[in-house]
């Protein structure tokens, strides 16, 4: 078995640190198995979907922390939007175990392995759908780059999954407000912000996003003009974009 240069070794070691470079290395001993793995900073084992795609994901939420925020108080409201495998909403509810956090899902391959990650955690709600700016019917553009970069559609057929409002969640869950929001939907933040966002947006806290402009150029634009009156402070970790309310 081939293992990885040293280079890369530390092209990790650089950005994730040594605990990083350790759980590599025992990933390749063990021919880069993907089920039952524990890491640091996850109550319970989880699966990989495949390991060459997901293992850099891994590494930015656990050992990165690039979804850690600093806030007065613990969020009790999440939403996940675009949760992948399940991997941001298990780093969640570990960190968070009084939150309730809603992890939306639209890809049939990643929402499957996600109800594995996610099922010791009281605390995650599954959910096979896809965020859009109205009621629709979506469906998964496959864009050969691993299940972490399935993109989302309006179905030309009328058959697919379900698209569904953000308003939508917190009313069907009733949360009174998201102290906690995070978007990762590869450019479908585009459409996600460019109508009907008053509503929920009012009531966000915390936004944790992952902007796409280097994938759809001008995505980012209905973002920033959406928030720009809700009074955000800005601040970066790792490939997101952490916006907190300074006013409520």
């Amino acid at each position: 078995m081939k293992l990885p240069s040293a280079g890369y070794y530390l092209r990790v070691y650089k950005r994730f640190g040594f605990p990083a470079v350790l759980f590599l290395v025992g990933s390749k001993l063990k021919r880069n198995k993907t089920d039952n793995l524990k890491i640091r900073g996850a109550e319970y084992p989880i699966t990989l979907s495949n390991f060459s795609y997901d293992v850099t994901t891994l590494f930015q939420i656990f050992y990165a922390k690039e979804y850690e925020v600093r806030l007065e108080k613990d969020p009790a409201y999440i939403i996940d939007c675009g949760a992948n495998i399940g991997l941001s909403a298990v780093y969640f509810a570990t960190t968070f175990p009084n939150a309730t956090i809603l992890a939306i899902e639209p890809d049939e391959n990643n929402f499957r392995i996600l109800q594995k990650n996610i099922a010791p955690y009281k605390n995650i709600i599954a959910l096979k759908k896809a965020v859009w700016h109205h009621r629709t019917v979506m469906e998964t553009v496959d864009t050969g780059n691993g299940g972490w970069a399935v993109q989302t559609k309006e179905s030309s057929t009328g058959i697919g999954i379900e698209g569904v409002t953000i308003q939508e969640l917190i009313s069907e869950f009733k949360f009174p407000r998201i102290d906690l929001l995070k978007i990762d939907i590869e450019g479908a933040e585009e459409e996600l912000f460019s109508e009907n966002y008053d509503s929920w947006l009012r009531l966000t806290s915390c936004i944790a996003i992952e902007l796409h402009e280097f994938l759809i150029e001008g995505s980012s634009i209905n973002f920033y003009k959406a928030i720009a009156p809700y009074h955000f402070s800005f601040s970066s970790n790792g490939e997101n974009l952490i916006c907190k309310r300074t006013i409520e």
